[in-house]
Order: structure tokens, then C-alpha cells, then sequence
């Protein structure tokens, strides 16, 4: 009782506290959160922004007061702020403050702090509110924001957080929206990318001869040609899509011919989620990833939904061709949902506007210009965007694990904190050469950039060049300071690594691939610097050591150093590139010695191949002559090759079109029937190899005995999942370790994951997926970053 009474009274004491918070507390209206925290606790003293990101809030009262509103900050915080370290100093009261004030942002920078930049977030439920309110100034404004929403990364130009540091600098406030804009108790106090029909931005039609069709109701004349059938390009947030409808399959057919993409699935936003739910049955994961403020496209499940489907089974085998999942998205900003308001589609497809291989569009002049080949029309707006960035996208494995097949808005510019004795470091990562996404390291903390793509184009490196220059810059890194890069020394993004180093007289680190995505499932888990892992990575190529292809490698190692201890067995390919577009160079180079030519022509003809690589008797003597030659071929190793044969032997599909084409249509026909196969192991001096061809030829013998294309696609990628999760047990048995990682672009296969997830808890040990950045190529520039540092120390 005494030390109750004695407490009240301490608390009673005036008392200074210096708060330093960092974390995602700038550009998610945190100031005005903590202005109203204090007025409502009593106390007096200013908060402001600082030029690393953070937030400082120096408070004088009633400690007891003091002490309520710290626990108040971190108790509820703003919805989509994250504080990540909050530091209280305590002192005596000065006396000199009269009431509370938001400051002036600090442009100053602390060398050791890894600030944290927020994304863009989709338009929250209170701005849609005033869209469609006749009342308000915002209705059918198509720009409207507020402080807890509203484009972030794509539009900053620099830290801190204000609006002379975005590209809405060029927009100057009306004295109507000034006033909100100045009034700390108001939604858009400091909603830096706020403005009105009377003094933002605005969109503009144009038709695909560049001439302006509507500058008064832009948007509800694109939705009218829309709802013709027409292509729209829709120049938003972070980018640019192609839009057209779903509900006829003729548009999408001819969005198809016109923009040259015969096969590879289109994404599809649906009005609201309630319209997703007439199509799809959802899990309480993937509700969460649709309606979450980040709004990423997530693959869900097509199902056997025969009942008044909202789009019909016509345009859903339009849309995804041979697979089993939609990409869905929900609308994330204004202009989306005045787009449906004013059609009656439930759903529109929603593609990026970019012509193969190229960075999307977002200037105004290239969407109509460049598209116009594609396009009808293009929606337009004159608000410049800083940063272009792609939809992320999310699949579902399990009813509780995602995996990101592609990191990109809504969650760059996030860092990941990479454990170890390097906070003095900095570094930068160019990523390999497909589906890049490049990395700078400051302070302990990996800033990855939004999804750039395949960096065999010389555009597509510079959009590289420049999403690093301008992540070097916001977290104020102006040397590169280490460089990493993949070890192929072919790769343009290789070439770039070393110009870095030259121009900046820095050191060079070269990352084996798969060594790379090691180190990046290490990294994102958190573990200790010197954890040592086993870790099984598929794909389709990675450039070993010694120059071969690898693609399915059990390696055992840690940030330092790797050796292979096992994995697939090698298959001489013919030729060259060719062979991962080709599935029938697949299946010769594998197991061409063991089938007759009647076989050989019975399994390769007619699966999607084209014509002038149909395998004649002549196409396969050349092939045949080519590996026994050793002409113009690959060894390699490749799980993402060996799908591809599988995929021709089942009859499913013998051409990638697109990049893993094969392997998921595979994926997508895959039922448990109950059929096992049987893997077999050689030993070798690269480790315990899965003999891929004895897995294949099983295959082929097991399909001419009549067993179900279904269950025999099950059954080999469950096999291709336990078998190697069960030589990666061993040799972690063997070592003493627990961990098993998993990682690859074949690590996007949820019958593969779940048979490897499966049989390391089975054997009690831990299993490591990507959870953080994607398992395939966009989550190596991570990988690339963990090897370097420990080169560094």
C-alpha cells in the first residue's frame, strides 16, 4: 500500500520525455496521431518528421500522463504505420512550451539509421466515401487521398516525407484544400499527395491516334468503351494496365492477338469483394491478402463453380489457358472504383501496359504513342509518376502460407533486417538476369526494389540503374559501396556490376545463383549470421562454378561458403536456349537413349509444338547427333527442364510460350489419385543424385499402362518434392543441423512445397520457405547482399 502511495505521487511529477520512433510513422499520418494523443493526454511539446524517416516527439507533464500516452502510441498506432523501435529519454521539465505543435520536418540524416519508406496504399474506405458523395469536393474525384492513404513510393522524390519532396509539388494547394491541409485535426492534415478537381491533377481520353476524345468526363467515357469491348490503356497509381471486359471472350482474344501473348494469364479485377465471392471460395488468408490495404493480385483457385459464375467458364480459359488459378486483385485506387461504378462488368482484366520484355509505360506521351498498336483508348492523368512499380502478386500453398511470386507496390520500398556484425556497411545488388528486383544494403537493413523484370534489355537495365540510384538516395547511401552480382558472366546486370565497381573503386562480389538463394533464405528468416544451413534450390538455370547449368542442387552451407551434396542427376540438352522453350530437347536429352523412334515420335508429336521443331525422324537424328557430338548443348541439372519433358510425356503441354509455362499447366491438371512413384538415387561426386531419368521413364511406362494423366502429374511432383526433401534430411542428419530451406523458382509449385514441407516435419526438423521476398529469381538480389556482407568482415 505504501508503494502505491509513493507512485502516484512520483507520477505526479513534471517531467520532459524525448521519443525517437522509426519504423513505417512517416506518410501514414503518424504526426497528427500523436498531435491528437497529446492534446487528449494534456501535454505540450511539438512532434516532427526527421530526415531518415523517423519521428521525434518531445513531450513535457504529468509523468503519469507521459507514461499513459507512450503506451497509447504503441497500443494503437495508425492501421498501416509499423513502428519498429520506440526510445524514451527522460529529463526535467523546461517549462517552455505553450501547447502542442507538429514541426517543420528535419532534413538532417543520422548515417546509422535505416529508414523506412512507406508504399503505396490503396484508398481507404473513408475516401471512397467522399468519391461518391455529392457533397463533398472529392466526388468523383479520381485523385482524392487523405493522410492514411493514397500513393506513397511511386511518388516521392526524396526524405523526408513532405510534399515539396513528391511529384504532387507540381499541384499547388487551393485555399479549400490548404485549410484541411494545415489543420492538424482534419483527415488530410499533411496528406501530402491531397488535392481537389480545382487545383490536382486530372485525367484526360485520347483515342489511338493521340487525339483528345474527353477532358469532361474522362473516366466515364473510357467506361462506356469498355463496356463496347473495347482495349483501355489505364494509366494509374504506380503504372499503367491494359484494360478490356470479361464477361465476352472476343476482347480478351483480341487483347491476346494484339499484344502478341498466345497463352501467358492475364490478371483480373474484380468490383468488390463480394462479387470475388460469387466466383471463388476463399480461405481467411487469401480474404486478408485481397482486402488488405497493400492489395496485391493473389492466385485463387478457379474451382468447379457451375452455378451462374460471374465470369463465364468461356473467358475464364481465355484468361488463364490451361491453369487452374485467376490472378485477383481488388480496386486500389479512386479511379478504379469510379470505373466500376460507372460499368456493369463485374470484373475487368487488368494487364501491365509494356510491350514484351520492356519496362511498363508511364509516361503519357509513350502509353499513347508506343500502345497505340494495342490500345482503343488511353485514360490519361498529368500527375508524374517518380517510380513505376507493378502489382505484387501473391499464391497461396496452404490455407496459412503464401508465397510471393512477385515483391513489387504495395510493399517496396519495405526493408528486410539482416542479422550480423555489418550495421557500417552499405552495399548494392544488380540481381541475375530474370524477373530482377536489385537491393541496397544500409545499417543492418536490405531495401529490395520493386519488380524490374529480365534485364536482357538494355531499357529494362536502366530502369534497374535507376530504382537503385533512387533507393540509394532515400536512404541517403551515395556510394555503392560493395557491389554484388551473379557469378554468369554474360548476364547485362553482371556488366553493370562492373562498371560500379570501376566507376566507384569499390569491391566486386560474384554470388553463385543458387548459393545466392541460400543466403536469402537465411536472411529473411532472421537467423544467426554463422547458421549454417541445408537447402534444396530448383529452377530452370543457374550458372555453376564451373559453367554448367545448374537448376537442382541440394547445397550445404552459409553466408561464407557452399558445397553441392546432392540433387538432381545431369542431362546433356540439345540445343542450347533452345531447350527451355522446347520441351522435346527435354525429354531426348533425358531419357532419349532408352526409347526407340516410334516412341520418341509418339511422345513429342503434336503436344503444342510448333511446326518447325515438331520432332521428325530427321529433328531427332540431328538432336541425337548434337549431344553425342556434344553441339550446341547444356549439361544441366534443371528440375524446371525435367518438368517440361513430364508436361510432353503427359500430353499437357510441349512449348513454353512464356517463362514456366510447362511445369504450371503440369501444376494445374495435378490430382492426388493416390498413385506413387518410386524415386531412385546415384551416387556421384557431386552428392546423392535423384536419377531424373529413371523418375521419367516411370512416368512414360506408367502412362502406357493406363494410369490417369491427373494422378501421374500428382505423382511426380510429389515425388520430385519428397525425394529430395529426403536426401536434404539426411544430409542434415548427417552434419547435425535442423534447418532445410527450399527456394527456386519450382519452389512456386505447392505439390512440390507441401510433399517438402511435409517430410522434414515428418523427419522433426525445420523447414524454411520464402515467406518475405519470392523464392525464384526476384528474391536474389537479397541472397546477393548476405554474401557479400560476410565477404566484407
Amino acid at each position: 500500500m505504501n508503494t502505491g502511495i509513493h507512485l502516484a505521487r512520483c507520477t505526479s511529477v513534471q517531467k520532459r520525455a524525448r521519443v525517437h520512433i522509426t519504423g513505417i510513422v512517416q506518410g501514414v499520418g503518424f504526426r497528427p496521431f500523436i498531435y491528437r494523443l497529446a492534446i487528449e493526454h494534456s501535454l505540450q511539446g511539438y512532434v516532427l518528421n526527421l530526415g531518415d524517416a523517423g519521428v521525434r516527439v518531445i513531450v513535457e507533464g504529468e509523468e503519469r500522463k507521459i507514461q499513459n500516452f507512450i503506451h497509447e502510441i504503441k497500443r494503437k498506432p495508425p492501421s498501416i504505420s509499423r513502428i519498429e523501435t520506440l526510445h524514451t529519454e527522460w529529463m526535467e521539465a523546461s517549462g517552455n512550451f505553450d501547447g502542442f505543435k507538429i514541426r517543420k520536418s528535419s532534413t538532417g540524416r543520422s548515417k546509422n539509421a535505416a529508414p523506412e519508406i512507406p508504399p503505396d496504399i490503396a484508398i481507404c474506405q473513408e475516401c471512397i466515401t467522399d468519391l461518391f458523395d455529392p457533397k463533398s469536393r472529392w466526388y468523383l474525384y479520381p485523385f482524392t487521398s487523405c493522410a492514411a492513404c493514397g500513393p506513397r513510393f511511386s511518388t516521392i522524390t526524396n526524405l523526408p516525407y513532405d510534399r515539396p519532396n513528391t511529384t504532387m509539388d507540381d499541384f499547388p494547394l487551393c485555399d479549400s484544400c490548404n485549410t484541411g491541409y494545415t489543420d492538424p485535426l482534419d483527415r488530410r492534415y499533411h496528406a501530402q499527395t491531397t488535392a481537389c478537381e480545382r487545383c490536382g491533377p486530372s485525367y484526360r481520353l485520347f483515342d489511338n491516334a493521340g487525339e483528345l476524345v474527353d477532358k469532361e468526363k474522362p473516366v466515364a467515357s473510357a467506361a462506356t468503351m469498355l463496356e463496347k469491348g473495347m482495349i483501355v490503356a489505364l494509366h494509374g497509381i504506380s503504372g499503367t494496365h491494359l484494360a478490356t471486359m470479361t464477361t465476352d471472350h472476343d476482347p480478351i482474344r483480341e487483347l491476346r492477338r494484339r499484344k502478341r501473348r498466345s497463352s501467358r494469364p492475364f490478371a483480373v479485377m474484380f468490383r468488390d469483394i463480394e462479387t470475388v465471392k460469387l466466383q471463388f471460395e476463399l480461405t481467411d488468408m487469401e480474404l486478408g491478402f485481397l482486402t488488405s490495404w497493400r492489395r496485391p493480385i493473389v492466385l485463387l483457385s478457379i474451382g468447379k463453380n457451375d452455378v451462374s459464375p460471374v465470369i463465364p467458364h468461356s473467358s475464364l480459359k481465355e484468361i488463364a489457358p490451361g491453369l487452374d488459378t485467376i490472378g485477383v486483385m481488388l480496386p486500389y485506387a479512386p479511379v478504379h472504383h469510379l470505373l466500376f461504378e460507372y460499368l456493369e462488368e463485374p470484373a475487368l482484366i487488368m494487364t501491365s501496359a509494356n510491350p514484351s520484355g520492356l519496362p511498363m509505360y508511364i509516361e503519357p506521351e509513350r502509353i499513347v504513342s508506343e500502345l497505340s498498336h494495342i490500345t482503343d483508348f488511353s485514360l490519361i492523368h498529368d500527375r508524374r509518376i517518380h517510380q513505376r512499380a507493378d502489382d505484387s502478386v501473391i499464391k497461396p500453398l496452404t490455407e496459412s502460407r503464401a508465397v510471393f511470386i512477385r515483391r513489387s507496390r504495395g510493399y517496396v520500398p519495405e526493408p528486410i533486417e539482416i542479422i550480423g556484425p555489418w550495421a557500417h556497411l552499405t552495399g548494392t545488388a544488380v540481381g541475375p538476369e530474370e524477373k530482377v528486383t536489385g537491393a541496397v544494403l544500409k545499417a543492418g537493413n536490405v531495401y529490395l526494389t520493386q519488380y524490374i523484370g529480365d534485364t536482357d534489355r538494355l531499357e529494362t537495365v536502366d530502369f534497374l540503374s535507376d530504382a537503385l540510384t533512387h533507393i540509394r538516395n532515400l536512404v541517403d547511401v551515395p556510394n555503392p559501396g560493395f557491389v554484388a552480382c551473379d557469378l554468369n558472366p554474360q548476364f547485362l546486370t553482371t556488366e553493370m556490376a562492373e562498371e560500379l565497381n570501376k566507376r566507384h573503386d569499390v569491391p566486386l562480389v560474384r554470388v553463385q545463383h543458387h548459393h545466392a538463394h541460400l543466403a536469402g533464405l537465411i536472411a529473411e528468416h532472421g537467423l544467426p549470421y554463422d547458421s549454417r544451413i541445408v537447402c534444396i534450390t530448383v529452377d530452370g538455370y543457374g550458372y555453376s562454378p564451373t559453367g554448367d547449368a545448374w537448376g537442382g542442387e541440394i547445397l550445404l552451407g552459409d553466408y561464407e561458403q557452399y558445397q553441392r551434396v546432392g540433387g538432381l542427376t545431369h542431362n546433356i540438352l540439345p540445343g542450347g536456349d533452345l531447350s527451355a522453350r522446347y520441351a522435346v530437347r527435354s525429354l531426348l536429352g533425358i531419357a532419349g537413349e532408352d526409347l526407340n523412334l516410334s516412341q520418341m515420335m509418339k511422345l513429342s508429336d503434336g503436344y503444342n509444338v510448333a511446326p518447325a521443331t515438331r520432332a521428325s525422324k530427321d529433328t531427332i537424328a540431328v538432336m541425337q547427333e548434337s549431344i553425342h557430338k556434344g553441339i550446341n548443348t547444356v549439361n544441366t541439372t534443371s528440375a524446371g527442364r525435367f518438368l517440361d519433358a513430364v508436361s510432353l510425356v503427359l500430353g499437357i503441354c510441349g512449348e513454353n510460350s512464356y517463362d514456366g509455362e510447362c511445369p504450371m499447366r503440369l501444376e494445374a491438371i495435378a490430382r492426388d489419385t493416390g498413385l506413387r512413384l518410386q524415386p531412385t538415387f546415384v551416387d556421384s561426386e557431386d552428392g546423392m543424385n535423384l536419377d531424373t531419368k529413371n523418375l521419367l521413364l516411370q512416368v512414360i511406362h506408367t502412362t502406357e499402362s493406363g494410369a490417369s494423366r491427373q494422378g501421374l502429374a500428382f505423382a511426380v511432383l510429389h515425388t520430385l518434392g519428397t525425394g529430395l526433401a529426403r536426401r536434404a534430411c539426411d544430409v542434415a542428419e548427417e552434419y547435425g543441423l535442423t534447418h532445410i530451406g527450399l527456394s527456386g523458382g519450382v519452389a512456386l509449385n505447392k505439390i512440390i512445397t507441401r510433399g517438402f514441407i511435409d517430410h522434414v516435419h515428418n523427419r522433426e526438423l525445420t523447414a524454411l520457405i520464402h515467406e518475405r521476398v519470392p523464392p525464384g529469381d526476384g528474391g536474389i538480389s537479397l541472397g546477393q547482399i548476405a554474401v557479400g556482407v560476410r565477404a566484407m568482415v
